[in-house]
């Protein structure tokens, strides 16, 4: 990797974890710079603009969340114990693992949804229908294994785990209760034994 790559890539990964801390539209370049350590002008040498780093940087976030999601589900042999890993790996998101600041995915949606702006929002969609799909493809394999009842829809109960999980957060952290992180696990895993 040449040495223009290496920075780059830096300026991505630094700018990645300011922009899922402070908030896509309000991290400044002042920000970026004091994270990187590299100034406007090196910075802007490898990116047009800020819309440009901040797509990246977002996109560079999803990925390390994939990733993080399919190693902690990968492991496991049926869908239900995949359901469940997966709950655990996203509640470690919560904690800052792997990346400060929770799921990439849900910080730029909330900042997002009633801006103009249109830079982050077809990435943000794509990268929700993505996550969805994920669960939906455990849930299917469950459903043709006959662990999951054939009668389950396999979108619906996605949509249902990504849901319960992304309110409960935003639950816990506005009453910065930990209860509700274990009450959050415990139900839904109780939901995905039923199913």
């Amino acid at each position: 990797m040449k040495k223009g790559e290496i920075t780059r890539n830096n300026i991505i990964r630094k700018s990645a974890s300011v922009f899922n801390q402070k908030g896509y539209m309000t991290t400044s370049m002042n920000d970026i710079i004091q994270e990187t350590s590299i100034q406007k002008g090196g910075i802007y040498r490898h990116f047009h603009n800020k819309n440009q780093l901040m797509l990246e940087a977002f996109q560079y976030s999803v990925e390390i969340m994939q990733k993080f999601l399919v190693e902690s589900t990968v492991k496991h042999d049926t869908a239900k114990d995949k359901l469940c890993a997966f709950i655990d790996a996203f509640m470690e998101l919560n904690e800052g693992k792997p990346l400060i600041g929770g799921c990439p995915i849900f910080n730029a949606a909330i900042e997002m949804d009633d801006v103009d702006e249109d830079t982050l929002l077809p990435s943000i969609r794509e990268a929700m229908e993505a996550f969805i799909q994920f669960i939906t493809d455990i849930v299917e394999k469950g459903i043709q294994t006959k662990e999951i009842a054939s009668s389950r829809v396999a979108y619906d109960v996605a949509v249902f785990i990504i849901s319960t999980l992304e309110g409960g957060i935003v639950l816990e952290k506005l009453r910065k209760d930990q209860k509700i992180k274990t009450v959050l696990t415990m139900n839904l895993k109780q939901y995905i034994a039923l199913l």
